[in-house]
């Protein structure tokens, strides 16, 4: 057996094949990350979940078995990723915790411009939708294009303390 001498304080023996084994996984670990956050598939269209926290539940639960809550107002982000090819939003219908219909947001198509941005807005004084509330963003092109980033930026700013955070949507269907 080959046999490679790697000089170190305790002076250890390593064979060549742990060697390429260990460059190997040592490849996959930096590739991997990468991937995750890689470039997604073309599509000529999705159907994107995207969660909404119109109410946020927090502090201790109190004897009537309630707890504070928070408003958030939430400004959804729908950005065309798509140098060269516009995209349509073709509904944004808004769901409650319960799964109920509070309204479409987009009663007719919208198109979004190469690298353009559509935005829809939850406002801070309305809590139909609940901390389980949704958009389900249907958007499609004419050709496959770059699917488009769709994110919720949640917020509140007052004095003493300000919440911001995002969530992100996630493709549930194709066309």
């Amino acid at each position: 057996m080959n046999a490679v001498r790697f000089f170190s304080p305790s002076l250890r023996v390593v064979s060549a094949a742990a060697c390429r084994l260990a460059a190997a996984l040592a490849l996959a670990c930096s590739v991997l990350p990468a991937r995750g956050e890689g470039i997604e598939p073309s599509s000529n269209g999705q159907t994107v979940y995207v969660p909404i926290y119109s109410e946020i539940r927090h502090g201790n639960v109190a004897p009537s078995g309630r707890t504070d809550n928070t408003l958030m107002s939430v400004l959804v982000s729908v950005r065309n990723t798509d140098a060269r090819n516009s995209i349509r939003i073709v509904a944004a219908p808004y769901y409650n915790t319960d799964g109920l219909l509070i309204r479409n947001s987009v009663p007719t198509p919208k198109v979004i411009p190469p690298f353009g941005t559509f935005e829809l807005f939850v406002e801070l004084r309305e809590n139909a939708g609940g901390s389980g509330a949704n958009y389900a963003i249907k958007w499609d092109a004419a050709t496959q294009v770059s699917p488009p980033t769709i994110e919720a930026l949640h917020s509140k700013f007052q004095a003493g303390y300000s919440v911001a955070f995002i969530s992100r949507g996630r493709a549930i269907s194709e066309p």
